[in-house]
């Protein structure tokens, strides 16, 4: 099941219900050293990774939260490129998603602000999520 992590409307970049603390993340740009979270055909970036959720000694996550609830943004192949996301409200409901669809090789997994180099006009991709779980506590 696709379950795109922002609104319907391709003209609407803010953050749907779904998602909490990403108000006033800005563009990435291809030089950032922080993570990276590809949002319809932009890309946003949420700063340095802050934590290592998997005790391998490489810090792979972001927790951001907003009056809504808690999101941790996780990049879980060390790519820049957040692939997981996983948000709990304080109302006590809950979603996690999976990037669909990266490029594999390429830095931030192919996603990026500026135009595509293979093709003259050509625009990036937009991003594709999948949500694999939710429910409420």
């Amino acid at each position: 099941m696709t379950d795109p992590l922002f609104g319907s409307d391709p003209f609407d970049h803010s953050p749907a219900p779904d998602v909490c603390g990403l108000d006033g993340a800005p563009l990435a740009e291809s030089s950032s050293l922080g993570l990276h979270v590809p949002v319809g055909e932009d890309v946003l970036d949420l700063g340095a990774p802050e934590a290592d959720l998997d005790g391998d000694g490489f810090m792979e996550a972001v927790t951001l939260g907003d009056d809504r609830g808690l999101t941790v943004y996780t990049d879980a192949d060390g790519d820049g490129t957040v692939d997981h996301v996983s948000t709990v409200r304080f109302d006590g409901t809950y979603d996690s998603w999976r990037l669909a669809n990266p490029t594999e090789g390429l830095p931030f997994g192919g996603f990026t602000n500026e135009p595509r180099t293979d093709a003259p006009g050509d625009s990036p991709m937009p991003a594709r999520w999948e949500r694999i779980d939710h429910g409420q506590i």
